[in-house]
């Protein structure tokens, strides 16, 4: 654990109230178990916790576990499993976990990184992933580039051909996506719309109710440094207070 996080953990449990507003909350993963070098961030979570992680969800304490495109975004109590990037332990390690426990999940992927070899999926191995029970394809830019920093014509770029070439593979629509970087603005909001997207999930910690933009949705990121009282923290929002260090895309 980086001291960032032990520090980020000792105000959550002395100073972090659970969250007041019920909705949706979105749960943010990377790789489950693969090794990434040189990963100052913990974005790996160890299989086993994983699964404890998961059971919880599908305890029905933080809501009723939902894709991120079949939310309902009512207010009522809703919690996404959403992992970025298309590593290709979503396949082999997260997607049996999640299908024992019938847990649906959304998995954003960059159609560039796939067939750059490991840790990456495949196309073959995107494929038989969406045909996982449960399992939601959405984009995650084309190149991974920084969204909110590109002109309107690249950025126009980036969304729709991620989507035309994912849904050209999977025979199928995707409408969702997750912002690489977490950088996101009214602005790349709006392209995202015009591009067909219907949500999409930033980097902004804290829980969705009706007022928020489909497109900009809060999500909370779990990381390996996480252990269960930490999970469960901020699955119920004691860790929501982190937001007050991130710049909320919606204002942008």
């Amino acid at each position: 654990m980086n001291w960032k996080h032990a520090l980020w953990r000792t105000i959550s449990r002395v100073a972090g109230r659970p969250s007041p507003r019920t909705g949706l909350r979105v749960l943010g993963y990377h790789a489950v178990g693969t090794e990434l070098p040189g990963d100052p961030y913990g974005l790996s979570v160890d299989p086993a916790l994983f699964t404890r992680q998961m059971e919880l969800v599908a305890s029905g304490r933080f809501g009723r576990p939902v894709g991120l495109g079949s939310a309902k975004l009512d207010g009522s109590a809703e919690i996404a499993v959403t992992f970025d990037d298309g590593y290709q332990d979503a396949l082999k390690t997260a997607a049996p976990i999640l299908a024992r426990l019938s847990l649906p999940f959304t998995v954003c992927v960059t159609p560039c990184l796939l067939d750059s070899g490991r840790p990456h999926l495949s196309w073959p191995e995107l494929k038989e992933l969406s045909a996982m029970p449960g399992c939601e394809i959405g984009a995650h830019g084309l190149t991974h580039a920084r969204l909110d920093a590109l002109g309107d014509a690249e950025l126009s770029r980036e969304l729709t051909e991620s989507r035309r070439r994912l849904e050209d593979a999977l025979g199928r629509p995707v409408t969702v996506m997750t912002w690489p970087h977490g950088a996101a603005s009214q602005r790349t909001a709006a392209a995202a719309r015009a591009a067909g997207f219907t949500r999409a999930g930033c980097s902004l910690y804290g829980v969705n109710g009706p007022d928020r933009d489909p497109l900009l949705l809060r999500r909370t990121e779990i990381v390996a440094f996480d252990d269960e009282r930490d999970f469960v923290g901020k699955a119920s929002g004691t860790w929501d207070w982190f937001a007050l260090r991130q710049p909320d895309p919606a204002r942008q």
